[in-house]
């Protein structure tokens, strides 16, 4: 008989821990607080579930602590690895500017193949599971629920972060881990919307635009670019949002304490100042009896014109052969740089992802095991690992997962070493 492994937690990370351990041999139990698995994986993508992402890159790109840790894990069991496992499980993919998703372009298609491997490999699941305790008694790991006592050589703890609580990610991992004496760094929001100051955002919710944002912070008399990034952008009721914005959002969460932070929104970003200005001059020109909106009607959404104007200081009873020169020169100069100051992120109840978590620099590269108790892993969102939208967080989590879930099944921790 195998190794025995409890993993602590369905979600993405957990179910490839648990896969992973099983096709090693081990007899494995998945304990689940929540009623059934995969809430917050059948959420990803919009429901169409972004596997990973095929930037060759990928692996230097995740921020905390495990940020050189998560580079070697997925070195490891990589982007390649992850779409071979999900083939030989019968999920076809499809690709789109290096984004993958199920070809069904449904969630819940990733999941049902892991829950019939699970099925397939004999893996116990057990719902409604909830640990309050684990602890270390005579070579065994004893974890204890509310209605039950279960044992194990092996403790694999993917309980998830803070981020979207309602799926199951209480944050009651980060609780477990600190009872058996591991560093948790504070979580906080990441990939997620940023409320913002301002009285311009009512008339401009549910606007969406390209736009290239950069993230500011004034500091000891400096402007200090933290952050920047090109795509979509969400105005919502309370500031914005969409990927270009959560991309930003863990440096909000990162640095929000110091204050000064503010965002730079470059609505034209395809047209540099200049073309932009020549633009301005000859639309004036021509439309000299027009309103002002006129200049800026062929190019930004009609919703933005008069705030954009009110913020060049200029009127929209006005008329266009009544601008100057040099509030043509400002106006293009708004649309580059329309600025916003930003207040804090939303919550962990609608962020995608957490930054912090646990301290990995108490955690092996090669194998996830604790280095403070043997037969002790970790995967997935716990781990103070973070990376970009658009599919990186779930390739940490398989890649974390299959590693952890791997190296669990060994009497040392070390699989293949």
């Amino acid at each position: 008989m195998g190794r025995t492994v409890i993993v602590a937690g369905g979600g993405a990370s957990g179910l490839m821990a648990a896969i992973a351990a099983a096709r090693a041999g081990a007899e494995v139990t998945v304990l689940e607080g929540m009623e059934r698995c995969g809430k917050k994986l059948l959420l990803t993508g919009n429901g169409r579930c972004n596997l990973t992402n095929l930037d060759p890159e990928l692996p230097g790109k995740y921020y905390g602590t495990g940020a050189t840790l998560a580079e070697q894990v997925i070195r490891g069991f990589g982007t390649f690895q992850t779409l071979s496992f999900f083939e030989e499980l019968g999920l076809l993919t499809q690709e789109k500017n290096g984004y993958v998703y199920p070809y069904s372009a449904q969630a819940g298609a990733v999941l049902e193949v892991l829950l019939t491997e699970l099925r397939r490999l004999k893996v116990k699941l057990k719902f409604g599971e909830k640990i309050e305790s684990a602890e270390k008694k005579n070579g065994e790991w004893q974890v204890k629920t509310a209605t039950w006592r279960y044992t194990a050589q092996a403790l694999i703890l993917a309980c998830g972060s803070k981020a979207a609580p309602g799926t199951g990610s209480d944050g009651s991992g980060y609780t477990l881990a600190n009872m058996l004496g591991h560093t948790v760094l504070p979580p906080r929001p990441a990939l997620a919307p940023l409320v913002c100051r301002g009285n311009v955002f009512s008339q401009l919710a549910g606007v969406r635009c390209r736009g290239t944002v950069s993230l500011f912070q004034k500091k000891g008399g400096q402007k200090l670019l933290l952050k920047q990034d090109t795509g979509e952008l969400q105005w919502t009721k309370y500031g914005v949002s969409g990927i270009v914005v959560f991309q930003l959002s863990r440096f909000v969460s990162e640095n929000e304490n110091d204050g000064g932070l503010y965002l730079e929104i470059d609505l034209l970003p395809d047209f540099d100042e200049d073309y932009l200005k020549a633009l301005l001059h000859r639309q004036a020109a021509r439309l000299p009896k027009e309103r002002t909106a006129s200049v800026l009607s062929g190019f930004l959404h009609e919703k933005l014109i008069p705030v954009v104007l009110k913020a060049a200081g200029i009127s929209v009873k006005a008329v266009c052969g009544d601008l100057s020169d040099g509030q043509i020169l400002k106006l293009a100069d708004v649309s580059k740089h329309f600025c916003l100051e930003v207040k804090e992120t939303k919550s962990f109840d609608v962020c995608q992802v957490c930054s912090g978590g646990v301290d990995c620099r108490e955690v092996s590269a090669e194998s996830l095991q604790s280095l403070k108790h043997d037969g002790l892993f970790f995967a997935g969102e716990l781990l103070d690992v973070d990376g970009p939208c658009g599919g990186y967080n779930l390739q940490w989590a398989w890649s974390s997962g299959y590693t952890a879930g791997s190296a669990a099944t060994t009497e040392n921790g070390n699989f293949g070493k």
